[in-house]
């Protein structure tokens, strides 16, 4: 019984023995399929972000171009519950597409903002504005969500384009969801603007001489549009003025009036020293004066 009972722990005993040693084993093919995965990984984004940024400059290569000149330039306004809000104030201008006095200024300094990435979502984020299909925030001002209350009903984001300052306020083309002009001017179902936020790679294009309104309104009666107004005859009259000079403004040189002398009266210029008995004065050139006339006297 002992000499069993010896051998039964001995083989116990190797046997455990084995099962850690082989616990001990570094797993390799685990390892490697880690390292498999993570390559694969880092090649998938890469190769993800070689072809957006591909996508996005080939979208970049139309007008308007990286600096564009001259410069592009829309008017707009904002319109919230039906006040119309002063132009935004910024001097910020990441990608070339800012605003003063009411217009947007197009002159991309990247292909991410030019030709068809010239976009309303792309000047929205550029001065900070909160913009897209169920929001609205201007830089300091309040943030309107879709639905919230306005004149008593639920309002919505709408955004409301003319071809030209010329245009007539009814001549005004809603945009639908999909960011393109709604035919008739009658919006889609939900009547909401797509313009992306805070980048969009489509949407609302900014135009050259074009007029544009953001509004947070309620929805209009079924099979009309919302009544959208233009911006003011202010900015159009700024705009109009921006698009003939291509932004610039000239001076013109002030004209240096010329004196004549009166006639019939002439200067004298003396010369700058003149002796008078055995004196020297000295008189500045170009006076005018008179010298005394002298007696010699003869000593007997």
């Amino acid at each position: 019984m002992g000499k069993a009972s010896s051998s039964k722990k001995v083989a116990r005993a190797a046997g455990l023995g084995g099962g850690r040693a082989y616990a001990k084993r570094p797993a390799w093919g685990y390892y490697f399929g880690v390292l498999v995965l993570l390559v694969l990984g880092v090649l998938g984004v890469y190769n993800s972000r070689e072809y957006r940024d591909s996508a996005i400059n080939k979208q970049g290569n139309t007008a308007p171009t990286v600096h564009q000149k001259p410069p592009w330039f829309e008017g707009y306004a904002i319109d919230e519950c039906g006040k119309i809000l002063p132009p935004i104030k910024t001097t910020k201008d990441p990608y070339g597409i800012t605003t003063k006095n009411g217009v947007i200024s197009v002159s991309p300094t990247v292909k991410a903002a030019a030709g068809r990435n010239a976009t309303l979502g792309k000047f929205a984020s550029s001065i900070g504005m909160q913009l897209n299909a169920g929001e609205i925030e201007t830089p300091g001002g309040r943030l309107w969500q879709d639905g919230a209350t306005c004149e008593g009903k639920a309002g919505h984001v709408y955004v409301m384009t003319w071809a030209s300052p010329a245009e007539l306020p009814q001549n005004g083309v809603l945009q639908n969801a999909k960011g393109l002009p709604s035919s008739a001017g009658v919006p889609n179902a939900s009547g909401l603007e797509d313009t992306c936020d805070p980048d969009c790679d489509s949407g609302v294009l900014l135009e050259n001489d074009q007029l544009v309104t953001i509004a947070f309104l309620p929805a209009p009666k079924k099979g009309s549009t919302p009544d959208i107004p233009q911006p003011s005859a202010a900015i159009v009259k700024t705009l109009n003025s921006q698009v003939s000079t291509g932004g610039t403004t000239t001076t013109a040189a002030p004209v240096v009036p010329t004196t004549a002398a009166p006639a019939g009266k002439t200067s004298t210029t003396v010369k700058t020293s003149t002796t008078v008995k055995g004196t020297e004065s000295s008189v500045p050139t170009g006076t005018t004066t008179s010298v005394p006339k002298t007696t010699a006297t003869t000593a007997k």
